[in-house]
């Protein structure tokens, strides 16, 4: 269940469709120099994932400092699986400074089509 907060415009991410995607490929990305603010303190969101794909997949959900996919750009880190042909929504709380992302990608390789939106609010 999701709620959204009064006043405060959502923010998308990158989308679409990746077909036979590898662990490497982004299939969302939100980056915060999108955000309104460029605040030097770090702001908190209210994020929302949408996933799915044509099979059974694990996701990685990331909270990271740069683009880079490497375990040391990762603050933090979400797994979670969807069932074949099935879209889920999950819902986390981030403290988000200026230049971090969030980001969506598959744990492991996949052969069929996935999908993938972040939408983040702010909320302070």
């Amino acid at each position: 269940m999701s709620f959204f907060l009064t006043g405060n415009a959502p923010i998308n991410s990158t989308q679409g469709t990746a077909t036979d995607p590898s662990t490497a490929t982004l299939i969302a990305e939100l980056d915060s120099t999108n955000f309104a603010t460029q605040s030097t303190r770090a702001i908190q969101v209210q994020a929302h994932f949408y996933v799915g794909a044509s099979t059974s997949a694990l996701w990685w959900i990331e909270h990271a400092t740069s683009t880079g996919l490497g375990s040391t750009a990762i603050t933090d880190r979400l797994i979670v699986r969807t069932a074949s042909g099935q879209h889920s929504q999950f819902a986390k709380r981030y403290a988000i400074a200026f230049g971090e992302r969030l980001r969506i990608h598959m744990g492991s390789s996949l052969t069929g089509d996935a999908d993938a939106k972040i939408q983040v609010e702010i909320i302070s």
